[in-house]
């Protein structure tokens, strides 16, 4: 009698230690991005998730506090002619509001790519959130988005770098919401 008892004692607690290739699949985010229709490569020990960050208001009191979405993907490592080093990598912040998803009210993108820093212009960029979810513990939430950015190095126009396009989407990242931004929510 106690060996079929402990034996099924130990298939559950098998079954609960270890999750097969679909859960954790289905756990795991992505990031595709392309530069001007080349893929932008991401770093193997990529984590694709974010936080919600509070962001003061503005001195002058002409952009007032609010709470954004932030992530970053990183790309490769490098030294640039100069010797310096350079990390490539797509930052992206916008704004929080509870599960809403089509397009942010402010959103904002910058890109570190072939030695180069750009920043978005915001009248020929969009993105539209295609997925808000709250994961059942409320402390996190998954978000997907597709993102088509023009993007201008920061020494315009005197570097002579031309504009470049940040094309792509991101699938399930999880987003961190802090408990002090949770206890004002």
């Amino acid at each position: 009698m106690k060996q079929p008892v402990i034996t099924i004692l130990l298939l559950a607690l098998t079954g609960l230690c270890f999750q097969n290739g679909d859960d954790q699949q289905k756990d795991k985010g992505s990031f595709y991005a392309t530069v001007d229709g080349k893929m932008f490569k991401l770093r193997d020990d990529q984590l694709f998730r974010g936080i919600l960050v509070s962001k003061s208001a503005s001195m002058d009191g002409r952009t007032p506090s609010r709470t954004v979405i932030s992530a970053n993907f990183n790309g490769a490592t490098y030294d640039k002619p100069d010797k310096t080093p350079f990390n490539e990598s797509v930052s992206f912040e916008m704004s929080y509001e509870d599960s809403k998803t089509g397009a942010p009210d402010i959103f904002s993108f910058a890109l570190q790519y072939n030695s180069t820093d750009y920043s978005m212009v915001k009248e020929s960029s969009k993105v539209k959130i295609t997925q808000f979810a709250w994961e059942p513990d409320h402390k996190h939430f998954r978000l997907s988005a597709d993102f088509d950015c023009q993007m201008r190095s920061w020494g315009y126009p005197s570097d002579n770098k031309k504009d470049v396009n940040l094309k792509g989407h991101m699938t399930n990242i999880r987003i961190t919401v802090p408990s002090w931004i949770a206890a004002k929510k």
